[in-house]
């Protein structure tokens, strides 16, 4: 059963004609769903998807309401994975290589067990790894479009930062579920979404609605949006959402993208975030024309027996260091926060005990010895508050911009619903 809530948009099976005898007519066994431009959605396609949504869907039954969702989520896939392609947007075979290596090592297995997983639920692997290739194109486009088409100032930042401090808002996170009908005609949407408000008293109507009449990107798993920071809403959302007394209905809400509901499951707080800081100093040797590896290696070995024999670091590293950049400063880096280092002088960095010397390591750049002077758990830096305020306004902006982007690409492509 997990296994079919990992495996997204699995099957893509090319339509097929079985030829009898001569004398007999040939019997169609895959029909067409759906055209978008010239790439076909399949009646096996949609068969795919339900079985990979099905543990979702009230009842787990294939409705018409349902396969009209799943239509739609194929199409607009389609829209996606075409834009890329006219965009040049490519996915490189070492992309999907590690994008199917991390769903693998969600499973505690490898290559060969996530194709026998594949296997098993009898899906090709072939066609599996174009689907992950699909997706890669899709995360991209829409990044594309979402720094192309939003733009955060300072002054956005700035009154961000206030409105955060002043109602402590930057700490909650919501589960909601959200139903969008947009608004090509305003009095028809603002009627629906008041129709369809009426209906829901319950989760369960909520979600039923969501995937009998929601026009958003995750009407299919009923509207959920899963858990979202509060500072990553719109924040038309966050205020209807704070003038709530208890969790339920919120809405009918109106903005540029049309008319929404809002179904808040559950809110919780976060802890506020620290970063480990740690204070170190550090030589480097580098093989050279005069030197090779094996010598360097050598010539480190001797300084750290120096070291441990108790000659001060800073003056070993001004006389052999050949880092630019902290030489001059007896090899002092300063507080060193995560991610800033190479992934071995950080490992090394980690294990070492404050006050003590690591032992000699090869990284790219060389053979460096480490000194760890200090840590401490230090709050956010300025800067680092500011982006993650700028990622958050991107957020807040994302959803809508997105779906303005596929209303974009549904007005301009050819698109045939054979249950339209």
């Amino acid at each position: 059963m997990m296994y079919k809530k990992l495996i997204c948009s699995l099957l893509v099976t090319s339509a097929a004609w079985s030829v009898a005898p001569v004398s007999a007519e040939p019997v169609k066994i895959d029909g067409l769903a759906a055209v978008v431009d010239s790439r076909p959605i399949l009646d096996s396609d949609v068969t795919a998807r339900f079985q990979v949504v099905k543990d979702r869907v009230p009842g787990g039954v294939l409705t018409d309401s349902v396969h009209r969702q799943i239509v739609n989520q194929l199409v607009e896939e389609a829209l996606q994975v075409n834009y890329a392609r006219k965009q040049g947007i490519r996915a490189s075979t070492q992309e999907v290589d590690k994008a199917i290596l991390t769903v693998a090592g969600n499973f505690n297995t490898d290559l060969a067990g996530l194709r026998s997983i594949l296997a098993n639920q009898g899906v090709d692997y072939g066609r599996y790894r174009q689907q992950i290739e699909n997706e890669l194109l899709i995360s991209k486009a829409r990044q594309q479009v979402a720094q192309s088409r939003i733009t955060v100032t300072e002054q956005e930042i700035d009154d961000f930062l206030q409105n955060q401090q002043s109602s402590g808002q930057n700490q909650a996170e919501f589960r909601l579920r959200h139903i969008v009908i947009r608004a090509s005609d305003v009095a028809q949407a603002r009627t629906k979404i008041e129709d369809i408000a009426s209906k829901i008293y319950t989760e369960k109507d909520f979600i039923d609605q969501a995937i009998a009449q929601s026009e958003g990107q995750f009407a299919i798993q009923g509207g959920d949006l899963g858990w979202r920071k509060a500072n990553e809403l719109p924040r038309l959302f966050t205020q209807a959402i704070n003038k709530q007394t208890q969790d339920g209905l919120v809405g009918p809400l109106q903005s540029n993208a049309g008319f929404h509901l809002l179904w808040v499951v559950d809110k919780r707080s976060q802890d506020v975030a620290y970063q480990q800081e740690t204070k170190v100093s550090h030589l480097l040797l580098r093989p050279n024309e005069i030197r090779d590896d094996e010598q360097t290696r050598a010539l480190a070995e001797q300084l750290y027996q120096r070291l441990e024999q108790g000659a001060d670091f800073a003056d070993i590293a001004k006389q052999y260091s050949e880092d630019q950049g902290s030489t001059l400063q007896g090899g002092d880096l300063g507080w060193v926060t995560p991610g800033t280092m190479v992934p071995e002088f950080e490992d090394m960095m980690n294990k070492t005990e404050v006050g003590d010397i690591s032992a000699p390591f090869r990284s790219q750049f060389g053979w460096h010895i480490l000194e760890v002077d200090g840590r401490r758990q230090n709050d956010i830096s300025d800067k680092v508050k500011r982006r993650n305020a700028e990622r958050a306004i991107m957020a807040q902006k994302q959803d809508f911009v997105l779906d303005t982007w596929l209303s974009e690409l549904r007005a301009d492509a050819f698109i045939d619903r054979k249950d339209d």
